[in-house]
């Protein structure tokens, strides 16, 4: 056994920029980023383009070398008064291998907690897996409900597939040419602004703003659709999806409903199922959610600590699929 004083000496601080180069190689190493994935591009795409601010991150240092690293996801809420809610999620970790066991993800993270709210976010959420979940508990964070997951299979067949293929979905998406490049339409403010008139109005939401609709859904291997009600006026409201395997079955993951009535967003997943040839869709029912059909006990469980301010009740949460996936 390695006694307290055998143990190599580390430095934890703040990441600076010049940290980066020390930082994706610990991924690559510690995680295991496969060779031709776009691992680094989608990191660069996640914490330095986010509208909502860069990701701060802190690093654990050994003789100089990237080791240890953590950083929160910046992101903005509107309560149910309209006003803005500064939050971060915690997202991508990692220690290396021969440093694991020496406390450098608990440090890193409470050291980023105590920085987070003297800086003035007012909370962090993330969905941790059942492995890291525990850990969180330990440190503050509080279970705030299970994210209620909706589905809708395009057939009886389809159903079956679905069922058969209760694994992780796959990360990256699958190309298609049904509907619209997402991002292509909506940087034209115009299209944006339209289909953000139907953006939820009540309840603990994202702050969608044509920036934020840009960003998320810009990622070129992600290959985001948009499916418009009426494609010559978007004010008819526009169902934003991707395709991607899971298991035998192609899904399609419906991350935002933009639309002005439940039979207009309801008639938009049936076309996405019919125009994609997917197996099933799928989102999360916290949010807008017409034409998917609670699949009971299932969806993420949601986390939450308060930092310079406090989470809203379990109820209020309204978020969309594409709050919680990927990140």
């Amino acid at each position: 056994m390695t006694s307290q004083s055998d143990r190599p000496e580390l430095d934890f601080r703040p990441a600076q920029p010049a940290d980066e180069p020390g930082v994706l190689e610990l991924f690559r190493s510690s995680l295991g980023w496969a060779t031709g994935d776009p691992n680094e591009v989608f990191f660069h795409w996640k914490h330095r383009e986010n509208p909502f601010g860069e990701s701060p991150g802190w690093v654990a240092l050994h003789e100089g070398r990237v080791v240890g690293y953590r950083t929160f996801l910046r992101w903005r809420f509107l309560d149910d008064k309209g006003k803005a809610v500064p939050a971060v999620r915690a997202v991508d970790t990692a220690t290396d291998p021969a440093f694991q066991g020496m406390g450098i993800f608990r440090t890193l993270t409470l050291q980023s907690v105590a920085e987070l709210t003297l800086a003035g976010d007012a909370i962090v959420f993330n969905t941790p897996n059942d492995q890291s979940r525990p850990g969180y508990l330990k440190m503050g964070w509080s279970l705030a409900r299970r994210l209620p997951v909706g589905v809708l299979p395009a057939g009886g067949r389809s159903a079956l597939t679905m069922v058969r293929s209760r694994v992780p979905a796959s990360l990256w998406s699958e190309p298609t040419t049904v509907g619209l490049d997402a991002a292509t339409a909506l940087a034209d403010r115009d299209v944006a602004a339209r289909l953000l008139q139907h953006a939820p109005r009540r309840g603990f939401r994202t702050d969608r703003t044509p920036a934020y609709l840009v960003w998320r859904t810009s990622f070129e291997p992600l290959h985001y659709r948009l499916l418009l009600a009426s494609p010559g006026d978007p004010s008819e409201g526009g169902l934003v999806f991707r395709l991607r395997r899971r298991g035998q079955a192609l899904e399609a993951a419906v991350i935002e409903q933009l639309v002005p009535d439940w039979r207009t967003g309801a008639r938009l997943v049936r076309r996405a199922l019919k125009e994609s040839g997917a197996d099933y869709a799928i989102g999360l029912r916290t949010g807008p959610s017409a034409g998917l059909v609670p699949l009971p006990g299932q969806g993420p469980l949601l986390t939450t600590r308060p930092l310079a301010g406090s989470p809203p009740a379990p109820s209020a949460w309204r978020l969309t699929l594409g709050d919680v996936e990927l990140f």
